[in-house]
């Protein structure tokens, strides 16, 4: 070998990241023909080159760097003077040049790298292989002795797990693993897939390798039964591979081939499963064994080796296994018998080689039935194996055997479409008459598939023995005639009628053909039946229902078999329950067929059942909205049924949006929507209660608009209020109305009561009570209104007149009396001054005037706590759960209390401090009572509204957080109840000190100030410097370290937290609050007009009632109008001028709202039809022939339910396509075609 040749890579400036030119990857012995280079070579040939950089790089992908990469984004430098030995790469460090070295086994020259440096021993390649693996695995045992010396690991694993023992084994490097194992190797070491060296070796049949491991191991018999994935020991793979040899020295050393795997199998399961005869023939002629126990082992799933044999299919092994006296009749979990397997497989081979090696042992097996109860034969013929068929049954396979379904193999070839099969068991004289537990003969199978009893010689041949087959009714008492025309099999349907089949056969239900036919909608099929003989006979026949075909016909749609039905002269006979044809129709939301019924029979159209439902009325309870409409534009009348129901009240308790809305957009809405009802007094209130979107719709057709241009002076909007208070609807019948049938303005409550704040802020809604306010409630609550500000302002004219000739001279009197009776010394109140008598004055008589307005405001209060009495009379118990009503009886007494109290002559005794105290009560409550006054005022009432909401919040957080100032109130009363004068020189040391007992008195003396004094402290009035601040400088408060502390607490806690929080609230309830301020005020108006409306007389209200209403929004308003809307609510903002300007928009929404509703329907079905037409293209393209389709399948959909499920009728014909043969017709039809064109 000659010197080794170093290589170096060197980039210049621009080439970072990629393969430099290959100039400058030379041979070490060119670069000394280039005098630049010269320089650069400072160490031998097996060295490696100095290659200058300035950063490491990253290292080729085969191997892992060891030191900086010699890839360097800087070029070489022009010398090489001042290096460091850390800045240069040298090339005996490349993992690649060091594995070569182990690979080839130059133990000096690596030997010698490695005690350089001993890190190069820890090198491994990309697939995770150290040195000590190459050299194993390149059979270098010196190289093995040197790497293990220098400290190399034995059980060192690459990336899929092996140790260097693995690979040496794999190699059948004897002398090196011989070498490991000497090394104490480990030799149960178990790779990824958890293969141990002897898995390994016997995979690559390395025999001396084998006997090698085995010879060192102590336990050798252990080691060759050690499972590896799935529990296989090496002797499974042996045998997998056929490797006698390797079975031979396993079982020598102890392996057990009885031993399984995981799921059972052991090596003479394998070695069937692979047809590994050789490895077979040993185990059961050569090994010594118990040949009966290894031939009846089974696995988990109770397979023997003769199951796995046929499994292969390998004819061979089957004949050595059944040679050796395998058992036949030996069976699986699910019944399966080898014999089973094979006629499953269809292997005659297989099957011959049993029949050979036992002929009673296979005739016993013939009889055998697996899990399903079927038979080898069942077996073949349910995959169509026909020569193993006849096969079975020139050795008397029982050809009338049946299954746990009762099927006989001729049965089940017709269900699974075994035809083949079918004709040879037909041609081998089986009986034709047996049933199964379904009571269906081959014949019901045979015609659910499509198949013409014409197409099949040997089927017409058993009808003709057996004339009774065409007429056997299975449990459901169908024939076969029943499930052609159920599938729309027309060539099926025509060969029973000619072989007569009896047309008007009749099922457990009382339906014949024609029935089924109909249902299916198997236009071609219905034509036939009804062409034959007996047609006309079974056109008009019921069902144990009543219904004729042209019924059940109609309910699933199909147009055009009723069509033909009313052709040929079918009647339009009522079922049992009443319902005609049109019924069924409209019931299923079929409009072309409800169509054909009314045009030709259109006393149909109001048609009832037994139930008083006309089709309108079950069309609308099945949300049948395109029938719906076709039958309110046909003229179908608005009956009630026997429940005193109309069509709509029916739509309204299902909740069917589509059909409510279909109505409400007819023309004939007014009468529908108006229309008396027992449910809810008129279906208003339904649509109110259930479907407001419905509502919402109506009342937007309750606005209509003058063509001219909307922003002409002539433009006209009328709102229509016939919704709201028809005429002449009758509110009895029903418990729910009767109960509130005195109540007025029903909807408008109704709405309240639901919480439908949209609807009572539509447009005429709005409209409909300022026409009321305007007609009555102005005046009305004008006078109240004006009257109690009457009461207000004379009880505030006591008030203020009484403090100043009453209230004031007797604080003053008061002063100078407790000042002359507790002080020592009075300068300030002498008695001898004449100017006191001034200030005191004298308390002056109540004129004339305050006589009158205290007998005014008596009579005021008086008046009105009668009218709450009899209020309270009315409402009962209702009255106490008003707080209102609390508020106006306290300020009711109160304030007779207060007038009456300043009059001693009336004989009415009060201090003049309880009078005044009732007074401040009376007055605060007579001005708040007047704020709650006007929350039933429009836009006024919105505010009021507002703060009684955010009140409420305040005093719920309130009564939460009234725990924690109630703690520090106690807290502080604890302790600052009182100052105390200091034990420090320096304090009575100030200039003009004043000791006073009073200076020690604080806010927190007792606990209510304390309370009262945290309180203000929450909203912010500390007073920090004179109340705290100070006491702590002059030392005078009693706990002053506590006391800092529980201030500093309490400005965290309470002034910001707190507050901050109780901020937080009111802003977050605004929201809340603005959106049910407008319910509730809306509400209130409706509450007001109601009890109004209640106490006048009828008649008046007849006079002042009106059905509409016109406005001219572009036109000026008079001065009363605008402060009507000030007060109350301008129906006509800006929102509502946008709908009534642009109508025509509007309109149009509703138009597209109704379509979108029906599209999305119509989509629905479009999907489900799509589906359908899916499955019958695919069944096209599986059943591909040259016939037209209209010759073999009917149209219609594909059958479902029971009978589809049994019959098979989703079955797909188990024929290949016939590609060969149409692509040969395709060509010669397009060649024809060409030489018709020329």
């Amino acid at each position: 070998m000659g010197p080794a040749v170093a290589t170096v890579d060197v980039e210049l400036e621009g080439y970072s990241g990629r393969r430099p030119p290959s100039i400058f990857r030379r041979p070490l012995a060119r670069w000394e023909k280039m005098g630049f280079f010269r320089k650069l070579r400072t160490l031998p040939d097996e060295e490696s080159f100095v290659s200058l950089q300035k950063e490491p790089s990253i290292s080729s992908k085969e191997a892992r760097p060891l030191s900086p990469g010699r890839n360097s984004p800087r070029g070489l430098a022009t010398s090489a003077a001042g290096i460091d030995d850390q800045d240069v790469c040298n090339i005996n460090d490349s993992p690649k040049r060091l594995i070569k070295l182990a690979a080839a086994g130059q133990v000096e020259v690596l030997e010698k790298l490695l005690s350089q440096r001993h890190e190069r021993l820890l090198v491994t390649d990309a697939s995770g292989k150290t040195l000590l693996h190459h050299a194993a695995e390149n059979g270098h045992v010196l190289m093995v002795d040197m790497l293990f010396q220098r400290g190399s690991d034995l059980e060192a694993t690459d990336n899929d797990g092996q140790t260097p023992l693995h690979l040496a084994a794999m190699k059948d490097h004897v002398k090196v693993v011989q070498a490991l194992l000497n090394l104490n190797a480990k030799k149960c070491a178990q790779t990824k897939l958890m293969e141990t060296p002897l898995h390994i070796a016997v995979r690559h049949n390395a025999l001396e390798s084998i006997e090698c491991i085995l010879n060192a191991c102590s336990c050798a018999k252990d080691l060759v039964n050690m499972g590896g994935w799935h529990g296989k020991t090496p002797l499974h793979v042996a045998a997998m591979l056929n490797s006698v040899e390797c079975v031979k020295l396993l079982m020598a050393y102890g392996a057990d081939p009885i031993y399984g795997c995981q799921i059972g199998l052991n090596a003479g399961h394998v070695a069937a499963a692979r047809s590994a005869d050789a490895v077979m023939w040993h185990l059961l002629n050569d090994a010594g064994l118990d040949k009966e126990l290894l031939l009846h082992a089974q696995d988990e799933e109770k397979r023997t080796m003769l199951h796995y044999a046929v499994i292969r299919g390998c004819p061979s092994s089957v004949r050595l296994l059944i040679d050796n006296g395998a058992p036949m009749d030996a069976q699986m979990n699910d019944g399966s018998t080898p014999l089973h397997l094979a006629c499953t497989q269809g292997l005659i081979p297989a099957v011959e080689e049993m029949l050979h090696a036992s002929k009673s042992g296979f005739a016993l097996t013939l009889s055998k039935r697996d899990a399903q109860g079927m038979s080898p034969l069942h077996r073949a013929t349910m995959f169509d194996h026909e020569w193993l068929a006849k096969f079975l049954l020139d050795h008397d396979a029982p050809m009338n055997a049946t299954d746990s379904l009762g099927r006989t193999p001729l049965i089940l070839s017709a269900a699974q479409g075994s035809w083949a099969v079918l004709n040879l068991l037909l041609k081998s004289n089986v009986d034709t008459t047996v049933t199964d537990n379904m009571g269906r003969n081959f014949l019901h199978y045979y015609i659910s598939q499509g198949k013409s009893p014409e197409a099949c010689e040997c089927a017409r041949k058993a009808i003709r023995e057996h004339p009774s087959l065409l007429s056997d009714m299975d449990l459901k008492g169908c024939t076969p005639l029943h499930y052609a025309a159920q599938n729309g099999f027309i060539r099926s349907s025509d060969s029973l009628m000619l072989m007569g089949a009896q047309v008007n056969a009749k099922n457990k239900v009382m339906q014949s053909p024609l029935h089924f036919a109909a249902a299916h909608g198997r236009y071609n099929t219905v034509r036939r039946l009804l062409e034959s003989l007996k047609g006309f006979n079974i056109l008009n026949e019921g069902d144990n229902y009543g219904r004729t075909p042209l019924h059940l016909a109609a309910q699933n749609g199909h147009s055009n078999v009723v069509q033909l039905l009313m052709s040929k002269g079918a009647l339009t006979h009522r079922d049992y329950g009443g319902q005609t044809a049109l019924h069924y129709a409209a019931e299923n939301n079929f409009r072309e067929t409800a169509r054909l019924f009314v045009e030709q029979y259109s006393y149909l159209l109001n048609s009832i059942d037994r139930q008083g439902n006309t089709a309108l009325h079950l069309a609308a309870r099945n949300n049948a909205s395109k029938t719906v409409e076709y039958l309110l534009t046909a003229g179908s009348l608005l009956l009630l049924n026997s429940d005193n129901q109309c069509p709509i009240d029916l739509a309204i308790q299902q909740k069917h949006p589509e059909a409510a809305t279909t109505m409400v957009m007819h023309k004939r809405w007014k009468e529908i929507l108006t229309q008396p009802s027992t449910a809810y007094g008129w279906p208003v209130l339904g649509l109110i209660e259930h479907l407001p979107d419905v509502m919402a719709t109506a009342l937007d057709r309750c606005i209509s608009h003058t063509g001219c241009h909307h922003m002409s002076k002539e433009f006209m909007v009328t709102y229509d209020f016939t919704l709201l208070e028809p005429d002449g609807v009758d509110y009895v019948d029903s418990a729910a109305v009767a109960a509130e049938s005195e109540q007025t303005l029903k909807a408008l409550n109704a709405m309240v009561k639901h919480g439908r704040s949209d609807l009572l802020d539509h447009g005429v809604c709005c409209s409909y009570l300022n026409n009321k306010w305007a007609s009555y409630g102005l005046f009305v609550h004008g006078s109240n209104v004006a009257l109690y500000a009457t009461f207000l302002a004379l009880l505030t004219f006591l008030v203020l007149s009484g403090v100043q000739m009453h209230l004031l001279p007797n604080l003053k009197r008061t002063s100078y009396e407790n000042v002359h009776s507790h002080a020592v010394s009075n300068d300030t109140f002498d008695s001898e001054d004449p100017r006191i008598d001034k200030w005191l004055g004298k308390e002056v008589e109540k004129s004339q005037l305050q006589l009158a307005v205290v007998i005014l405001v008596c009579i005021f209060t008086h008046f009105n706590m009668i009218k709450e009495l009899v209020q309270l009379y009315h409402q009962r118990w209702n009255y106490f759960s008003d707080c209102t009503n609390y508020i106006e009886w306290f300020l009711y007494i109160t304030a007779t209390l207060f007038a009456l109290g300043g009059c001693s002559h009336l004989g009415v005794d009060l201090d003049w401090q309880t009078r005044w105290q009732l007074g401040a009560g009376a007055i605060f409550i007579a001005w708040f009572n007047f704020m709650l006054y006007l929350q039933r005022f429009g836009l006024m009432g919105v505010y009021v509204v507002m703060y009684l909401g955010v009140l409420k919040t305040l005093l719920r957080a309130v009564f939460v957080f009234a725990f924690l100032l109630i703690a520090f109130s106690l807290a502080f009363h604890v302790l600052i109840p009182l100052m105390v004068y200091p034990d420090n020189s320096d304090f009575y040391m100030k200039p003009n000190l004043l000791i006073d007992i009073a200076m020690l008195r604080t806010p927190h003396q007792t606990f209510g100030h304390s309370l009262l004094r945290t309180v203000s402290m929450m909203l912010g009035d500390f007073d920090m410097i004179t109340n705290y601040i100070n006491p702590m400088v002059d030392e005078t408060l009693p706990f002053p370290g506590a006391t800092y502390t529980f201030i500093m607490v309490f400005i965290g806690t309470v002034s910001i937290l707190l507050m901050n929080l109780l901020i937080g609230l009111a802003v977050g309830d605004i929201e809340k609050v603005q959106s049910g301020a407008k319910l509730r005020r809306l509400a209130m108006q409706v509450d007001l007009h109601s009890r109004l409306e209640s106490k006048l007389p009828k008649w008046y209200l007849k006079r002042i009632a009106t059905k509409e209403e016109k406005y001219y929004p572009n036109r000026c308003r008079y001065f009363f109008t605008k402060k009507l809307w000030f007060i109350t609510r301008d129906p006509y903002d800006a929102a509502e001028k946008q709908l009534l300007t642009q109508g025509h928009i509007h309109t149009s929404s509703l138009s597209n709202r109704v379509e979108m509703m029906r599209h999305r329907k119509k989509i629905k079905e479009a999907h489900v039809k799509l589906d359908k037409q899916y499955e019958l293209l695919r069944l096209i393209v599986q059943k591909m022939d040259i016939n037209e389709e209209a010759d073999q399948l009917d149209e219609g959909l594909r059958a479902k339910g029971p009978e589809a499920l049994y019959l098979g009728a989703e079955h797909r014909d188990k024929n290949n396509w016939r590609t060969g043969e149409i692509k040969m017709k395709a060509i010669q039809a397009l060649t024809s075609g060409s030489r018709g064109h020329h």
